[in-house]
C-alpha cells in the first residue's frame, strides 16, 4: 500500500509581505494608468494587504496587464523584493503647501518649510500601508497634519527649539488602522497634529 501525495493547489499557499507589496505597487501603477478607479484601487488595496493566500491576490491582479506573465500572474520581481517607493516631497519656502483630498499615501513622507505652511490632510486619503513615517523639519512657519478617527500618532523623536509641538491624537487606534510616526525638528514654528473632525 503506498501513500498518495495530494497536489497543492498554487491558489492556497501562503503569500508573504514581499508578495503583498509587490500587489499594491501593481494595483498603483494600475491607477496611475487609468486602468482602475480610485474606489477599486481603495477595495483591491484593502484585500492584497490582508491577504493570506495566493488565489486572493490573482483575484485582484487578474486583468492588469503588467500583472499577468505568459498567462499567469506573477507576484514576485525576479531578482528584487518589493519595489521602492519614493517618499512623498512637501517643501514650502515661504509660501503654502497643501496635501488635501482624495491622494495615496506612501511610507515615507518628508515635509520641510521655513517661513511657509504645510499642511497634510489624511482624512480622504488612501493608505495601503501599516505604518508612515512622516520626517518633518519646520522652521518659523508651520506644519499642520490632519488624521482620522482610528489612527495612531507616535512621536518618535522630535527636537523642539522656542516653537511647539502639539499632538492632540491621544484616543488609542485602531489595530486594522495605519500608525503615523513622526519625526523631526521645530525651531521657532509649530507643528500641530489634530483628527480631522
Amino acid at each position: 500500500m503506498t501513500d498518495e501525495i495530494t497536489p497543492i493547489d498554487p491558489a492556497n499557499l501562503r503569500v508573504s509581505n514581499v508578495e503583498r507589496e509587490r500587489a499594491g505597487v501593481l494595483l498603483q501603477d494600475a491607477l496611475d494608468q487609468g486602468m482602475i478607479t480610485i474606489d477599486e484601487f481603495g477595495e483591491r488595496s484593502a484585500i492584497a494587504a490582508s491577504a493570506k493566500v495566493r488565489g486572493e491576490l490573482t483575484a485582484i491582479l487578474a486583468d492588469l496587464p503588467a500583472a499577468v506573465q505568459n498567462g499567469t500572474v506573477a507576484l514576485t520581481t525576479p531578482g528584487a523584493g518589493a519595489e521602492a517607493e519614493r517618499p512623498l516631497e512637501l517643501n514650502a519656502g515661504m509660501g503654502n503647501v497643501n496635501q488635501v483630498g482624495e491622494w495615496i499615501v506612501p511610507s515615507r513622507i518628508n515635509a520641510r518649510c521655513s517661513m511657509g505652511n504645510v499642511k497634510i490632510d489624511f482624512s480622504e486619503a488612501i493608505c495601503r500601508h501599516r505604518d508612515v513615517w512622516l520626517h518633518a523639519e519646520c522652521g518659523w512657519g508651520n506644519i499642520k497634519v490632519l488624521v482620522p478617527h482610528g489612527w495612531t500618532v507616535v512621536v518618535e523623536s522630535v527636537s523642539v527649539g522656542s516653537g511647539r509641538l502639539t499632538n492632540k491624537v491621544n484616543s488609542p487606534g485602531r489595530p486594522n488602522l495605519p500608525v503615523l510616526h513622526v519625526e523631526g525638528s521645530v525651531s521657532a514654528g509649530d507643528i500641530k497634529i489634530r483628527y480631522a473632525d
